[in-house]
C-alpha cells in the first residue's frame, strides 16, 4: 500500500474523530510578511495618490462638477457592459456614493482598456499554436444533454472533443499524489507541471527528489506556480528547484505596487507526463492536499487521470501558457500525439477558463450541466458565492423535482466568504435543494455531477473562478467516472451534515446583516 493510500485511510478515520489541528504551510511568517510588506507599500501609494488628487480637486472646485458628470456616464458604461447583475450593482453604488474619484478606479480596473495589451498577446499565441490543435473526434451519437454541452465547449473554447480516452477518479488529495508520484517515476521525455499552490513540505521534497533525478536523466521538466498562491514559497527553495535543472517560472509575479492586473492569477492544477499521462483537479502541491499537515480538519479534494487521446487537450493547453509567459515560439509537435492507445468511446472535453478565453466558461459549463439536469444534481465547492442566474436556476430545479444537493465545508478557511457561501446556500434551501456541509472537514473538490454528464478541475463556484483567473476542468459523460463521483458523493451524504431547520444560520438577524454586507464584495472573494 502506498504511502499517501495509508495517509488517506487513517486521515478517513480521523476526519471524525480527531480534534481540529491548524498547521498552516502556504501562509507562514514568511508569505504573511510578504504579504504585509506588499499591502503596506500598495496602500501607501494609494494614499499620497489619494491626498494629490485631493489637493489638487480643492484647488479646482468645478472639477466635482465634471468627476460627478463622468462617474455618471460611466454608470451607463456599466450598465451596457457585459458585468453580472451583482457586480454592476456594486460598481453602480460605488461610482455613486464616490462620485468624485470612483470613475478613476473603474477605469484602472477595466479590463478591456487595462488588459488589452495582455489579450494579444494570448490571441497572437493563439493563432501561433492553432497549428498544433488536437483534432476533434465525431460527437454526433452522444445524448442530446452531452451533445449540447460539448456543442458549447466546442464553439465558445474551441476546446477539442476525445474519446479513447481512460479516466480515473480519485476522490481525496492522498490517492491523487499515491499515483502522481509513481507516474513520474516512469517518466522519460518530459514533465509539465502548474500549480496555484507550491509548498515546503514532505510532499514537495518526494517530488523534487523524483524529479531530480529524472532532470539529470535527460528529462525536460516545467513548472509554472502562481507568485500570489505560492508567496509564502522561500527564496531558497526556488533557488534549489532552479539548481536542480527544473524550468521554473512564475505567473503574474507579485510585485509591491498598485496594480489591478495583480486580480488575475492563474488558479488551474496540470501534471503532463510523456505526453501519455496527465492529471488535474482541485489538488496543489502542498502538504495540506494530502492532509500530511492539517490545516482545517480533514481536507476533502478529488481529482482526475487521463490516460489516451484526451492527454494531448491538457497538454495544448500547458504549451500555450508557457509560451504567453515565456514569449518564446515553441514547436509543440514533440509534445503532442505520444499517448498510448485505449479504446473508450466516452467523450472526454478537457477545458480552460481565463481572460485568454472572452466568455466565463467555467461557469457556462456549469449552468449548462444544471440546466440540462432532470434526475439528479450533486455539486461540491468549497465557495458559494454566485449570481442570482445560478440560484434561481438551482431552486428552479428543486421544485421541479430535481434531486439537487449542495456539499460545502463545515469548517472554513476564509471565514468571510464562509459566511457568505453559507447564507447563499441556506437560501436555497426552502425552495428544496438539500445542502450538507462536510463534518469536520475543509472541501476544497469542485464538481458537478448529473444523471448527463460531470465536471471535475479547479473552477470553484465564486467570481474569482467565473471571471478572474486561470482554470481547468475536465468534462466527461464516462459511466464509469459518473459512477464513481457518484459513490463519493453518497459516502459523504451518507455520513449525515446536511443542514435542517434547526441548524439555519441565517435565522439569525445578525449574520443575516453581517453576509448582507459581505455579499456586496463577492465579487472580489
Amino acid at each position: 500500500m502506498g504511502r499517501y493510500k495509508r495517509l488517506k485511510a487513517r486521515a478517513n478515520l480521523l476526519s471524525h474523530d480527531a480534534k481540529l489541528v491548524k498547521i498552516k504551510t502556504e501562509h507562514n511568517n514568511s508569505g504573511a510578511i510578504k504579504v504585509g510588506v506588499f499591502a503596506f507599500l500598495v496602500a501607501l501609494q494609494l494614499a499620497i495618490a489619494l491626498t494629490l488628487y485631493y489637493t489638487v480637486a480643492m484647488a479646482f472646485q468645478w472639477y466635482f462638477l465634471i468627476a460627478t458628470a463622468l462617474s455618471l456616464i460611466t454608470c451607463l458604461y456599466v450598465l451596457a457592459s457585459d458585468k453580472s447583475g451583482h457586480s454592476k450593482a456594486v460598481w453602480i453604488i460605488f461610482l455613486l456614493v464616490g462620485s468624485s474619484v470612483s470613475f478613476i478606479f473603474y477605469i484602472l480596473s477595466e479590463e478591456k482598456l487595462l488588459f488589452a495589451k495582455h489579450r494579444r498577446r494570448f490571441k497572437a499565441v493563439f493563432t501561433e499554436t492553432e497549428q498544433y490543435k488536437p483534432q476533434s473526434v465525431d460527437y454526433s451519437s452522444a445524448k442530446t444533454e452531452v451533445k449540447n454541452d460539448i456543442n458549447y465547449l466546442t464553439e465558445s473554447g474551441k476546446f477539442p472533443v476525445f474519446n479513447n480516452t481512460d479516466v480515473k477518479y480519485y476522490p481525496s488529495g492522498a490517492s491523487f499524489f499515491d499515483d502522481v508520484l509513481e507516474d513520474l517515476k516512469t517518466a522519460q521525455k518530459f514533465v509539465f507541471m502548474e500549480f496555484f499552490i507550491i509548498a515546503d513540505g514532505v510532499l514537495l521534497n518526494r517530488t523534487l527528489d523524483i524529479l531530480a533525478q529524472k532532470v539529470a536523466g535527460g528529462v525536460d521538466v516545467r513548472l509554472i506556480y502562481d507568485d500570489v498562491g505560492s508567496r509564502a514559497l522561500p527564496r531558497k527553495t526556488k533557488k534549489r528547484i532552479k539548481n536542480l535543472g527544473i524550468k521554473l517560472i512564475p505567473f503574474n509575479r507579485l510585485i509591491p505596487r498598485f496594480n489591478v492586473a495583480l486580480n488575475y492569477r492563474d488558479h488551474r492544477k496540470i501534471i503532463v507526463i510523456d505526453g501519455k499521462t496527465a492529471y488535474t483537479g482541485g489538488v496543489n502541491l502542498a502538504d495540506e492536499y494530502v492532509n500530511e499537515k492539517r490545516m482545517y480538519g480533514y481536507w476533502k479534494d478529488n481529482g482526475v487521470r487521463l490516460r489516451g487521446a484526451a492527454v494531448d487537450g491538457i497538454c495544448h493547453i500547458f504549451l500555450r501558457q508557457w509560451q504567453f509567459l515565456t514569449k518564446k515560439q515553441e514547436d509543440f509537435t514533440p509534445y503532442l500525439n505520444n499517448f498510448e492507445k485505449v479504446e473508450n468511446f466516452s467523450f472526454v472535453v478537457p477545458y480552460g477558463d481565463g481572460i485568454d478565453y472572452p466568455p466565463p466558461i467555467g461557469r457556462n459549463v456549469y449552468v449548462n450541466l444544471i440546466s440540462s439536469a432532470k434526475e439528479k444534481l450533486y455539486i461540491m465547492t468549497p465557495y458559494f458565492v454566485v449570481d442570482d442566474a445560478i440560484t434561481t436556476l438551482l431552486s428552479a430545479k428543486a421544485s421541479s423535482g430535481v434531486d439537487v444537493r449542495l456539499l460545502i465545508p463545515e469548517v472554513a478557511d476564509k471565514p468571510y466568504v464562509y459566511r457568505v457561501s453559507r447564507n447563499n446556500a441556506e437560501k436555497l434551501i426552502e425552495s428544496g435543494v438539500k445542502v450538507y456541509c462536510m463534518k469536520r472537514s475543509f472541501v476544497h473538490a469542485k464538481t458537478v455531477y448529473t444523471e448527463n454528464a460531470v465536471s471535475v478541475g479547479s473552477i470553484n463556484m465564486d467570481y474569482r473562478s467565473f471571471y478572474q483567473q486561470f482554470e481547468i476542468s475536465v468534462y466527461t459523460d464516462d459511466k464509469t467516472v459518473m459512477q464513481a463521483v457518484e459513490e463519493d458523493f453518497l459516502q459523504i451524504f451518507n455520513e449525515g451534515g446536511l443542514i435542517e431547520d434547526d441548524k439555519i444560520l441565517r435565522k439569525s438577524l445578525i449574520n443575516r446583516l453581517a453576509s448582507g454586507l459581505l455579499q456586496f464584495f463577492a465579487p472580489l472573494m
